[in-house]
């Protein structure tokens, strides 16, 4: 299916994970203009690359642009937004990957670290609404913010990453309520685990700080299936065609959610029980 055919996207953190993914789905559906934005410009190169052959496997038009930018820095933001007003007039699209998870007890949590967290998984949301929400409103786009089970829940061990992204699921309902007026959509998506080459290995040098081994898997040792990022990128793609307000993936996690508003006790000891 070709939700975004002809359409002009932004993919911010689009050179690897998720956004690259998603940006692969978009050159697979036809989009006109894929624009990919990220801090590395060596890896939005090897993105475009990547992108291109992409492209010419599936017969696709698409055309692949690069900014180099900082969403943590209001200024990088502004400029960001002033290039893909050269790029194209007519943006249907954002979707909003960048982020960093983090492990380790509350009892360990430093202030400047959750500052970190929180500049990562809510500041950058934060500046693409500001700065890219009125280039959508042009065509009454959409802005898609990748999130995660952890926006809605806060199991152990995962230092201030479930602090960092609630505070995105409360930026994501309040933008959505303010941009509604202006025809601009906001989704937060909240998945599980992914599965990626590292997983289940890339939190091992939290080891020593006398984590359970579970909280150092993927998850923080939630007892859930490893999403398939290629099929997690059309979901989400979809679903922001659709104009939904909340993925949340596997969807078994609503039953958590939905057990969790009626007893917050209730909820916790499930939690405990799929959790690290």
């Amino acid at each position: 299916m070709s939700f975004w055919k002809n359409r002009n996207a932004v993919v911010c953190g689009g050179s690897s994970g998720l956004g690259m993914w998603i940006a692969t789905e978009l050159v697979r559906q036809q989009a006109k203009l894929v624009i990919l934005l990220g801090r590395d410009s060596t890896r939005l190169t090897e993105a475009q690359v990547a992108l291109n052959e992409v492209a010419r496997n599936a017969n696709s038009s698409t055309r692949i642009e690069l900014i180099s930018a900082d969403l943590c820095d209001a200024v990088s933001a502004k400029q960001a937004a002033d290039r893909i007003s050269e790029l194209t007039s007519e943006l249907d699209l954002v979707v909003q990957c960048v982020g960093a998870s983090d492990r380790g007890p509350i009892s360990q949590l430093t202030r400047q670290k959750l500052l970190d967290l929180v500049d990562l998984n809510a500041v950058t949301s934060l500046h693409a609404i500001q700065y890219f929400a009125p280039l959508l409103a042009q065509r009454q786009g959409a802005i898609a913010l990748i999130g995660s089970l952890s926006s809605l829940f806060a199991p152990r061990y995962l230092g201030g990453y479930s602090i960092a992204k609630h505070a995105l699921a409360g930026l994501a309902q309040q933008a959505r309520l303010e941009l509604k007026d202006s025809g601009v959509h906001v989704m937060l998506c909240c998945p599980g685990p992914i599965d990626r080459p590292d997983a289940g290995s890339r939190y091992n040098e939290k080891s020593s700080d006398g984590l359970p081994s579970e909280a150092l898997k993927p998850g923080g040792g939630a007892k859930l299936n490893r999403l398939n990022p290629a099929d997690l990128a059309v979901q989400i793609l979809e679903a922001t065609s659709r104009r939904k307000p909340l993925l949340i993936l596997p969807k078994k996690a609503w039953w958590l959610r939905l057990i969790s508003a009626f007893s917050q006790s209730w909820g916790d000891r499930i939690l405990r029980m799929k959790s690290s």
